[in-house]
């Protein structure tokens, strides 16, 4: 038998510092196989089982490189090179975390001055079925103007200030697909554990029916060339004028084709995508995990807290390594037409999963996005964000990187007093302090103006509400947040009853 590593090993891999490094693959059967990386002084033998699958650990070792990593087994040896030691993080999520470089804002400046010896990443192929997996080739590849236009903007800037910042090699594993719900990231066997999960089996079932895999094709050759001449008009359009709004392409070339045709191999079936991309790269050794998820469970935001309290303990328990750090990216705002507390249900449950697991942590875009575009462009604040979260959190340096979250409200009279934490320095509001409001006993919810008290406190008053009984704030798809720590990272939004009197 042919001597195999996993597909994720390769030339100019980042192997993760500091831990004990897995690497497994395929062998003859009950053959030793044995691991060095050269130049680390690290390495580790074992021995095949009897279908020839192997596994072992390299020891921990501290960041440098480059090394060459060999593999040897009954006469047959891989050598892998420009390997480093050095920090990896898994990119996850959907198309948010998707949009890559080159089409970002000012992408083609971006992309034409990335070239950093330091960056390195692996595109998980995007397949749906482990047997496409099995053949779909990959590989980690330096990031240059030549490699990196598809790469994730988001991941992109926040390993770049991440390498700066901590003077070491940053791997990004890519794992993501647009379009996907937080069921297509979780096995179906867990999925059938809990109501929301089953309900979601149940759904997608029915949306597939009795279809054979031919029928399924045939309908994504045709959804496909659908897509394919919704792009040609926004191309066209936007050649004429490159600055057109979203909201005049939408009218002029039509909504995307949406939803895709469903099917047993369909990437939006519950759990396909875990099987065929997630599965394909645990337990490669990883730093932690930054996702970016959510807008396409806007159909369920009531079900998102489970669902991602779900996602954070399966992705930790896959991986084997306690509970590695998982950042969340809270969604941006965006007019959705999915209902009027959509969006803020979701960014509530991405709050709630942050704040209850451990060793997690959310990048809070509350200022950010674009009010008729799902996708905004603007990706340098969001991985600056995750950056400075990832420094402070996990690597103990001294930056605020936690944005501003609220921790207690009081009702003083027809007045509400406001604690907040990780201020950064102290609370600032920008512009005339919009998104707060202020709700009496019937739930009927009035603007509230707002003034800073002291630097963890703000004090909220509504003519409209005498006697509060709620409050507030950015609480709607699309609007203005302009509550700030000292440091300039977004407040949180929140909506909370004030305790009884």
């Amino acid at each position: 038998m042919k001597l195999k590593t996993a597909a994720i090993f390769s030339d100019h891999m980042v192997l993760q510092q500091g831990v004990a490094v897995p690497v497994w693959g395929r062998a003859a059967p009950c053959a030793a196989v044995a691991v060095c990386l050269q130049g680390a002084g690290v390495q580790a033998e074992t021995r095949a089982d009897a279908a020839g699958v192997w596994r072992l650990a390299l020891p921990a070792a501290p960041a440098g490189g480059p090394y060459t990593l060999t593999v040897a087994s009954a006469g047959q040896t891989l050598r892998f090179t420009d390997v480093w030691l050095g920090e990896v993080w898994l990119a996850g999520g959907q198309s948010n975390m998707e949009l890559p470089l080159a089409g970002s804002r000012d992408g083609q400046a971006a992309l034409a001055a990335c070239a950093d010896p330091r960056l390195h990443f692996y595109a998980t192929p995007k397949v749906t079925t482990p047997q496409q997996a099995e053949a779909a080739p990959s590989g980690w590849q330096p990031v240059r103007p030549d490699t990196a236009a598809e790469l994730s903007a988001v991941a992109y800037y926040a390993a770049r200030e991440l390498a700066a910042a901590l003077d070491v090699h940053v791997g990004i594993l890519q794992c993501f697909w647009g379009g996907t719900y937080a069921h297509c990231w979780l096995p179906r066997a867990e999925l059938a554990t809990f109501p929301q999960g089953r309900a979601r089996l149940a759904w997608y079932d029915a949306r597939a029916g009795e279809k054979t895999d031919t029928q399924f094709d045939a309908e994504c050759a045709a959804y496909q060339a659908e897509v394919d001449a919704w792009n040609a008009r926004i191309a066209a359009r936007r050649a004429a004028d490159p600055d057109v709004p979203w909201a005049v392409l939408n009218r002029e070339c039509g909504l995307y084709p949406w939803p895709p045709p469903a099917g047993r191999t369909g990437y939006q079936r519950p759990g396909n995508l875990y099987e065929s991309m997630l599965r394909r790269v645990c337990p490669y050794a990883v730093r932690g995990f930054w996702y970016y998820q959510g807008e396409q469970d806007e159909e369920w935001p009531q079900d998102y807290q489970t669902m991602l309290t779900h996602l954070v303990r399966r992705w930790r328990a896959d991986w084997g390594a306690g509970n590695l750090p998982f950042l969340l990216v809270q969604l941006p705002m965006y007019a959705t037409g999915a209902g009027e507390n959509a969006w803020p249900t979701l960014r509530a449950a991405q709050a709630a999963v942050a704040d209850a697991e451990p060793n997690a942590g959310l990048a809070v875009l509350a200022d950010l996005g674009e009010e008729d575009n799902i996708h905004p462009v603007d990706k340098a604040p969001v991985g600056h964000r995750l950056a400075l979260l990832a420094q402070e959190k996990v690597y103990g340096l001294p930056v605020v990187g936690t944005a501003p979250r609220l921790t207690g409200a009081l009702r003083t009279g027809d007045s509400v007093l406001l604690r907040f934490a990780h201020t950064g320095g102290g609370l600032r509001l920008q512009g005339a302090g919009r998104g707060f409001a202020l709700a009496g006993a019937d739930g009927v919810f009035a603007p509230a103006q707002a003034r800073v008290t002291a630097p963890d406190t703000l004090l909220l008053q509504s003519d409209a509400v005498a006697q509060p009984a709620a409050v507030r704030y950015a609480w709607y798809n699309f609007g203005p947040a302009e509550l700030y720590g000292g440091t300039g990272l977004a407040a949180a939004p929140f909506c909370v009853a004030l305790p009884a009197r």
